[in-house]
């Protein structure tokens, strides 16, 4: 009899237990939608990168990320340690998603900074929109045609080029808000290196060490007898770019991240627009608008003299082309310092120069680089030269076949 009883309790226990479970669950599943922040046209892909929550459409869509992304956070934490900043990435495939993006939003959700990416098929809707809103329904067939049906070697180069020109992206948010904790950021650009507490060279440099991308090196090493000199380059600021207002096909539909801080003290910007690409050639170097003074070099100006080409396509000016020899000397010369006088030194220098000492203190050392800068500069321009460039599109690749 007593043991009947007690099936009879147990009996009775457990479905109390299972109701239990069901509603623990229940409240997981209501808690990582909350997490979600309510983007229900993106799946979140948590921790796929350590350190990186992607959301997409879909994993096809965030596997030519992954390799690379890791990448670039695991040489990150060995400059500057384990304690990075979690951000998120969104990576759009429609203009829907790419509209339903508020950045304060995002930030709220605990994230230390976010990334908007553009996909080459949003790219080619927003390019649609754009001329439907032009020209009506009355689009002519061989416009539809080129727009819609891409080439399967372009939609890969695309791509890659997405993704090449976010991954320095990565990096300089991940400075700006591991580095910078009490500075409050609007929504910015990226490359705006005056966010960031180091030298505009360092920056510049980290983001290339991380990334393995520098899309200067080809006009670099074509403009070898126009270079600033090397102590120049550790103490000037990053050569102002005055914003070149042109008809791209990643420009912002909204601009709701401009509304300031809300996210409390995060960092938001949009990404893959002005990165230059196989299909927007017209598109600015990434580099648009920077503050910043320019020793020694003339800048003339706010446009630099903007010239036209024939063919339609942009002739970059005097201060484009600053800018990209400084970005160019910048990351090689990093890169240079790595080399020679490895990881451990490197990581010395940011250390020093996040306490207020120069540049050029830390590489004179003895056991650094030395005093000598001619010899300095003499090694790293033979390094430069014997390094082999990659293939580059957009604005780059066109000053590097067209260097005036």
């Amino acid at each position: 009899m007593i043991y009947k009883q007690e099936i009879g309790l147990s009996d009775m226990v457990r479905p109390v237990i299972a109701v239990l479970m069901v509603a623990i669950a229940l409240g997981v599943d209501t808690a990582n939608a909350q997490q979600a922040g309510g983007y229900k046209s993106f799946v979140q892909f948590k921790q796929t990168v350590a350190g990186i929550d992607f959301f997409a459409s879909n994993r096809q869509v965030v596997a030519p990320f992954e390799k690379p992304a890791a990448e670039a956070m695991a040489k990150l934490r060995a400059l500057l340690g384990d304690n990075l900043p979690q951000g998120a990435i969104f990576v759009c495939s429609t203009l829907q998603q790419k509209d339903s993006i508020y950045e304060p939003q995002v930030l709220k959700m605990g994230y230390g900074w976010t990334l908007t990416v553009t996909t080459a098929e949003m790219r080619s809707q927003e390019v649609l929109a754009r001329i439907k809103s032009q020209m009506g329904d009355n689009i002519p067939a061989g416009i539809l045609e080129r727009v819609k049906n891409r080439m399967p070697e372009m939609a890969a180069e695309a791509e890659k080029q997405m993704v090449s020109s976010t991954i320095p992206q990565i990096a300089y948010a991940v400075l700006q808000t591991s580095l910078a904790k009490n500075l409050h950021y609007r929504s910015s650009r990226l490359d705006d290196m005056g966010k960031s507490p180091l030298p505009d060279w360092l920056d510049i440099g980290i983001a290339a060490f991380a990334s393995g991308v520098n899309p200067n090196l080809a006009f670099l090493q074509q403009s070898m007898d126009q270079t600033f000199p090397i102590e120049d380059i550790i103490s000037m600021s990053r050569p102002f770019v005055a914003s070149v207002l042109v008809s791209t096909s990643t420009s912002t539909s909204t601009d709701q991240g401009s509304s300031g801080n809300e996210g409390g003290g995060g960092f938001m910007a949009r990404s893959g627009s002005g990165s230059g690409g196989p299909f927007d050639g017209q598109s600015p170097p990434a580099g648009g608008t920077m503050m910043g003074g320019m020793p020694g070099r003339g800048q003339g100006g706010f446009g630099g003299g903007m010239g036209q080409r024939s063919g339609g396509q942009r002739a970059l000016s005097k201060d484009e082309q600053d800018r990209m020899l400084f970005d160019g000397q910048a990351a090689t010369f990093f890169l240079f310092m790595i080399e020679k006088t490895g990881i451990e030194k490197v990581k010395a220098l940011i250390r020093q120069t996040l306490e207020g000492k120069e540049s050029r203190e830390f590489i004179s050392r003895t056991d650094v680089l030395g005093s000598d800068f001619e010899k300095i500069e003499s090694d790293w321009s033979n390094w430069v030269k014997a390094q082999k460039p990659e293939k580059t599109f957009g604005p780059r690749a066109e000053a590097s076949q067209n260097k005036t």
